[in-house]
């Protein structure tokens, strides 16, 4: 009898063992690594920020169309309700531009028999032109999205997480074969069942520290929606995730932000906080979701740094060409007096491009921080609570060996000193870099140089482009496409500072210079 228990146990382990290294090998099958190139990891590749399997990314706003489309059915459907960008027919699964899809789970990194909905680059950083609601527009990728309320959809993903009675695997599978004509297999359903379990619960865990998502209509609501199109809070979501605390109080909200001809930067936030442009991408995907442990898959890792390398050189979209249609025509001595005023009054701080060999010539002042009280501009991003703290914590959330672990010596406040102002920073494709200011509070170029005065209230949402004073068009009362009411006296988003050359109307404030200046700014 004996006998017989043991070779029934080693029969057992045995068994055991034969498929777990089945398993381990079915399972390294799942994931197979794909290398794209610098463009390919830009535009879809992932960057750690899972969130979904596919099935349920493709049918969730079909499930809740009173969360994805929280204006009502006839004023579009989710993607350009929440300002994102569509894919051509046929292409990205039928998801908007900057979505992608990995075998990866999230926040692990290990695979997964099914596909995974994220982020890549392009969500953020990808932008359409138009300049008539029949226009078709022109997509410039690089270009900080002028519409995407991320934030907003985050929400609405999270409440539909929520919803116990709607959300279930049954739904789920019943709303994709209505959609796609077949059904959801077993293997995506136990996938999706364990990623709901899994979702539902991390989100309910942090609801007593961080506070419920908002739904529906509030969805839209300025008060209770703060951040808004085209905008983003990095610090109060680095604090969630680096720090584990709400943030509360944090209002140093920022514009998604281009990212021409990085190789000419010097510092890669507008804070001048973070330094290498690699240690700027990987605390922008921890803020999305991104985890130490998934940064180190090779695939997601190669991403984030093929990426970087498609931005060194990356040319912004010529005024020119993208008004070409407009019968716009620049006056080339308006452009040569206005190099003059550019030289005399922005060159120092911005630099300048050459106009022989196209590069872009170093200004004197630029990479220094220009301190707030001589900037003046709105100084929550270098006043919120954790702005000490948040460095450090940085530095700790990584393992010391990690490969994409920042230096400390590039997180400022730091060895290299304090910021407390913003960086003076080149401005190659400026008209392409609307709305202006680091806060998104300014509309076009004309305001920014005081040509005109700057709006006090506008609206936000799915804005035409003005070629003439060079920004975003604004209507005078909220509807479908501009819901989003950006009040500058609000904390957080002042519009006041920056007032070179001259403030508004002040001692010295030419009009005809500036007429120059708008000219010249337009062929940078």
């Amino acid at each position: 009898m004996l006998k017989v228990i043991r070779v029934a146990a080693i029969s057992l382990i045995s068994i055991l063992l034969v498929a777990t290294f089945g398993f381990l090998y079915i399972e390294s099958t799942w994931a197979k690594p794909v290398f794209r190139t610098p463009q390919e990891a830009f535009i879809h590749g992932s960057i750690g920020t899972e969130l979904a399997p596919l099935p349920v990314m493709q049918v969730l706003p079909d499930i809740f169309p009173d969360q994805f489309q929280p204006a009502g059915k006839e004023a579009g459907d989710w993607v350009e309700q929440f300002g994102f960008i569509h894919s051509k027919p046929g292409e990205n699964e039928g998801l908007p531009v900057g979505f992608s899809t990995s075998n990866f789970q999230p926040q692990s990194g290990n695979p997964s028999p099914v596909k995974f909905v994220g982020f890549s680059c392009a969500l953020c950083h990808t932008s359409q032109i138009k300049r008539s609601p029949e226009d078709e527009g022109v997509i410039v990728t690089g270009m900080g999205s002028t519409s995407l309320d991320l934030f907003a959809w985050v929400d609405a993903f999270k409440t539909a997480i929520l919803d116990e009675k709607r959300l279930t695997v049954e739904n789920v599978a019943e709303a994709y074969e209505t959609k796609f004509q077949k059904p959801l297999g077993i293997l995506e359903k136990t996938v999706v069942s364990f990623w709901l379990s899994t979702a539902r619960g991390q989100i309910q865990a942090t609801l007593p520290k961080w506070d419920a998502p908002y739904s529906g209509k509030d969805l839209r609501n300025s008060q209770l929606e703060p951040i808004g199109p085209a905008r983003t809070q990095p610090f109060k979501e680095l604090v969630h995730f680096v720090m584990d605390r709400p943030a509360a109080l944090d209002k140093s909200y920022s514009k998604l932000p281009s990212l021409y001809e990085q190789k000419n930067r010097d510092w890669a936030q507008y804070d001048g906080s973070v330094k290498d442009r690699l240690s700027r991408s990987v605390l922008a995907a921890v803020a999305a979701g991104a985890t130490p442990n998934n940064l180190v898959v090779p695939e997601i890792s190669h991403n984030v740094t093929q990426a970087i390398e498609y931005t060194l050189d990356l040319k912004g979209p010529k005024y020119t060409e993208v008004f070409k249609d407009q019968g716009i025509q620049l006056d080339p001595q308006k452009i040569e007096r206005g190099r003059a005023v550019f030289m005399q009054s922005c060159a120092t701080c911005h630099g300048y491009r050459n106009l022989e060999d196209d590069t872009w010539v170093k200004g004197e002042l630029q990479g220094l921080i220009t301190p707030i009280e001589e900037i003046k501009t709105d100084s929550e991003r270098v006043n919120y609570r954790y702005y000490q703290e948040l460095p450090d914590a940085v530095e700790s959330f990584f393992p010391d060996n990690h490969p994409l672990k920042p230096k400390r010596e590039n997180l400022r406040p730091g060895p290299l000193g304090d910021t407390k102002g913003y960086i003076n920073a080149p401005i190659e494709a400026v008209f392409a870099r609307a709305p202006y200011l680091h806060n998104a509070s300014v509309l076009t170029l004309a305001e920014l140089i005081n040509l005109k005065p700057r709006r006090e209230v506008f609206y936000r949402g799915e804005n035409l482009y003005d070629p003439v004073d060079v920004g975003l068009i604004s209507p005078t009362e909220a509807d479908d496409q501009h819901y989003f009411k950006l009040d500058t006296r609000v904390q957080g988003n002042s519009n006041k500072g920056h007032d070179y050359p001259w403030g508004y109307q002040e001692a010295g404030w030419n009009q005809g210079d500036l007429e120059d200046l708008l000219e010249y700014l337009k062929t940078l």
